[in-house]
């Protein structure tokens, strides 16, 4: 196995982490009682963000915090034409 896939899956198991854990396990075990594939795509959704830490679980969903400035551009320096209508 490959040394950063085993770290990924052993390491920083924090709460929200363990939630989507148990919410994948109850969406893929209800899909399988019910013959349910949405059930079944939607819990290995949120089993394969558990298991792998990715997605909105470990707070990587924010705009960093430089990327407005990156264009070198500021809200002030916004140019704008006022349409009237007659």
């Amino acid at each position: 196995m490959d040394k950063s896939l085993k770290y990924t899956l052993l390491n920083n198991w924090h709460p929200m982490r363990w939630i989507a854990l148990g919410v994948g396990v109850l969406f893929v075990a209800m899909g399988a009682w019910h013959a349910d594939v949405v059930s079944l795509l939607l819990g290995g959704f949120f089993l394969f963000q558990a298991a792998t830490n990715t997605g909105c679980l470990c707070g990587n969903c924010a705009v960093p915090a430089g990327a407005m400035t990156e264009s070198g551009g500021s809200i002030d320096d916004v140019e704008f034409t006022e349409i009237k209508e007659e």
